[in-house]
């Protein structure tokens, strides 16, 4: 198909810009259940303590991402689509169709896949695909094997613990419900693989990859950070690095659950809490996604 054709849908999740947004977004990602007051007053905590009403990057991540992504890319049709925000995936859709797109290239900024959490924007692109005849599409499910993820992390793990001594570092990604075993278990494999990986090169002695975020009811796959901090605690370690590398900005996922719930377990616990910095706009880290889609424009 000519490039001309094709075009570039780029899927986020949606994060909040007021407070007025938090139920309409919440009953969305509870698939049409309205919050209860207290869960509307837990996650509004949250973003207050992350400053999220006044600071409009975090309000725009994925749009600020979504802009300096285009910058690497050949000119081609493109549109972003929020999971949980508008413009939604179906407007998304049907503005490339507008601009005469017949082929619709996905990617979502999440680096690995799961059936559950990236799967759910292939579904809504699909059901949006099926309102246009002869509009095609398919989906980027993963990007996190392309060399800039793997170079982004290295140099940021690197930077984080400098010449730290007695440091134990752990990579975590949002855990998913245990509801498919295969699921789990190829979402963990691509976790540890890619781990494994920053892990040599940045000459690590002591790591692990657990999980966070899960909600507080159900199975969800473990181990869990508070887990994987027990366990470098009782190593020894005085210093304790996170590396949320299933994630690609500072959000309430990291600038709360790990910049406050696991540095308070890691405080508790007589160590030092440490970060890698989040690639936000980074264009080594964007550099991944646009290699994945160029490779896909062509093929």
């Amino acid at each position: 198909m000519n490039i001309e054709k094709k075009g570039l849908l780029f899927l986020s999740y949606g994060s909040p810009s007021s407070k007025d947004d938090l139920v309409p977004y919440m009953t969305s990602i509870r698939h049409g259940r309205v919050p209860t007051d207290a869960e509307v007053a837990n996650l509004t905590h949250r973003y207050d303590v992350i400053g999220q009403w006044s600071n409009v990057e975090l309000q725009t991540m994925a749009e600020r991402q979504y802009n300096r992504l285009l910058t690497l890319l050949p000119s081609i049709p493109s549109a972003i689509g929020y999971l949980h925000m508008k413009p939604s995936i179906a407007d998304a859709v049907d503005a490339l169709v507008k601009q005469g797109v017949e082929h619709i290239i996905a990617i979502v900024t999440a680096p690995f896949f799961t059936s559950l959490g990236t799967g759910a924007y292939e579904k809504q692109v699909q059901a949006a695909i099926g309102d246009f005849q002869d509009v095609t599409f398919d989906v980027i499910r993963a990007w996190w094997d392309q060399p800039s993820f793997i170079e982004y992390w290295v140099k940021a793990v690197s930077d984080c613990i400098n010449d730290t001594k007695d440091v134990f570092v752990i990579f975590s990604a949002h855990s998913i419900p245990l509801i498919n075993s295969h699921n789990a278990d190829s979402y963990a494999l691509a976790l540890e693989e890619s781990a494994k990986e920053i892990a040599q090169r940045c000459d690590l002695e002591q790591w692990s990859v657990a999980w966070q975020s899960a909600a507080p009811h159900g199975q969800w796959l473990g181990p869990t950070v508070a887990e994987a901090i027990n366990q470098s605690l009782r190593s020894g370690a005085i210093h304790i690095a996170f590396v949320p590398f299933g994630f690609v900005s500072n959000h309430v996922e990291v600038l709360y659950d790990n910049d406050v719930e696991c540095k308070e377990l890691v405080d508790a616990g007589g160590a030092v809490y440490m970060r890698a910095e989040m690639p936000n706009c980074d264009e080594t880290f964007l550099q991944a996604m646009a290699s994945a889609i160029i490779e896909r424009i062509h093929s």
